[in-house]
């Protein structure tokens, strides 16, 4: 009774949730070699749930982003206001417009709601709208820019300073174009942005200082029906100044694979008669969608490995590892379930009784520079061996063994050497007999018995 193994379990009224978790290796990710030709300056195209990298040109130089500096003012403005709240447009934010830049034709004293003031922001690209915003969080455009930064810091931007809030040109303001990136897939937390970036037309309300309704009008042309026209876009924002080229920001959704694509420094007619930024953006994403897909890698109870678990029953020992979820990625089209590799690890101190769906390690798949990680689980309840049956097996062994020696006690002369002959006979079949059953009780390790195909031990471990 000493030595017979005792459970100890978790409390079964607390729910498990499977956990997966993500790391991503560029490094080790095949790069395409039929990406389309692109004649932007720098370029960034990923897919925000995975971070995984479709295409960069650039990406980590300095550029000047013109009015796609508007998508972090919106980000700053949304983290920090209610889109009822109002403000009220100052003479300072109008004159800090030139006369000939893009505008909503706010008026001096009107007030507006942020949420209105947004959809000035990023459809029409109004830089008094802006400027508007800038004073309502600040108290003015410059204290606004520092916030921006200091936001941007946090969100990882190497390369970003902002000195004003609508991105007019200035020598120090700039970022790159992974900086934008990272401003977009956060900006998309918010639904009020997705919303308003896709938006094709919108009607600003009359006031009492400008009694007339003013639509304003997007200036993505992904999302009309024309030259540039694509039906997965779901925004984000454009920008041009004549130092910073065209630029654009853009959003699109098909087959389960979201993507942001950001170029920069892109000519207005390029050698096709093209704008770059619209063309460039819409050349990405179709490349993306026919080279790219999501695949299942892995589905929940999927054997990765077979145990032989020691001091356990002969119905229970043999156990299969399992995959406890599902996991599903966006790969290149050649890659699929049968052909990626993983890695598992198990937990040193795996013994019966073990439960069906314990954890007992984890495995880690790779597939193209992505690295999903979750738990392998027991497939079946693992009972330990039960020493009655031991004492079975035993007992009339050991019996067997004192009537021997009894009797080659009592037993002398001619017939001695026939009695020590059949003691060692027997005694040796019974060593037989008991010893795998001695064996098992003692050895309570588990052995791996096989593994599945393009799965191997991590060696670290």
């Amino acid at each position: 009774m000493i030595i017979t193994p005792i459970g100890v379990y978790a409390d079964s009224n607390t729910e498990y949730v499977p956990t997966v978790t993500l790391e991503y290796d560029q490094s080790a990710q095949s790069m395409p070699d039929n990406i389309p030709d692109v004649g932007s300056k720098a370029v960034y195209i990923a897919n925000p749930v995975t971070g995984k990298v479709i295409y960069e040109k650039n990406a980590h130089e300095k550029m000047y982003p013109a009015s796609t500096t508007k998508i972090l003012t919106a980000l700053v403005t949304m983290e920090n206001c209610e889109m009822t709240d109002t403000a009220v447009v100052s003479q300072t934010a109008l004159d800090l417009v030139p006369e000939g830049y893009s505008n909503a034709n706010l008026q001096v004293g009107e007030e507006h709601t942020i949420e209105d003031l947004l959809y000035a922001l990023l459809l029409p690209s109004a830089n008094e709208a802006a400027n508007v915003l800038a004073e309502h969080v600040s108290g003015s455009v410059e204290d606004f820019a520092e916030l921006c930064n200091k936001r941007a810091k946090e969100l990882g931007c190497e390369n970003l300073h902002f000195v004003n809030a609508n991105g007019m040109h200035d020598e120090n303001h700039y970022c790159s174009a992974y900086d934008l990136y990272l401003i977009a897939k956060e900006c998309q937390k918010y639904e009020v942005f997705n919303e308003i970036v896709r938006t094709k037309t919108y009607t600003i309300p009359a006031t009492e200082i400008y009694p007339e309704e003013r639509t304003i009008k997007n200036t993505n042309e992904l999302l009309f029906p024309g030259t540039y026209y694509y039906s997965n876009c779901t925004g984000i924002k454009t920008g041009h100044t004549t130092p910073a080229g065209e630029c654009l920001v853009a959003s699109s959704s098909f087959d389960n694979i979201d993507l942001i694509c950001v170029v920069l420094g892109g000519e207005l007619v390029n050698s096709k008669g093209l704008n770059d930024r619209f063309y460039d953006s819409k050349s990405l994403f179709e490349y993306t969608y026919e080279n790219y897909s999501v695949k299942t890698l892995a589905e929940k109870g999927d054997i990765v490995a077979t145990l032989d678990v020691g001091r356990a029953t002969d119905e229970t020992r043999k156990l299969e590892v399992v995959v406890d979820t599902d996991i599903s990625t966006i790969v290149p089209n050649d890659i699929n379930k049968e052909n990626v590799t993983a890695t598992i690890s198990l937990l040193d101190n795996i013994k019966a009784p073990i439960e069906e769906n314990q954890v007992l390690g984890q495995i880690t798949i790779h597939a193209d520079g992505l690295n999903y990680t979750t738990n392998i689980v027991a497939s079946h309840e693992v009972f330990p061996i039960k020493l009655i049956r031991y004492a079975i097996f035993c007992f009339p062994c050991i019996v067997l063994a004192f009537i021997i020696f009894g009797t080659a006690a009592v037993m002398a002369g001619r017939f001695r050497k026939f009695v020590v002959a059949i003691e060692i006979i027997a005694l040796i079949g019974a060593g037989i007999i008991v010893y795998p059953y001695i064996q098992n009780i003692m050895d309570d390790s588990v052995k791996i018995t096989s593994l599945a195909p393009n799965v191997t031990m991590d060696q670290t471990q």
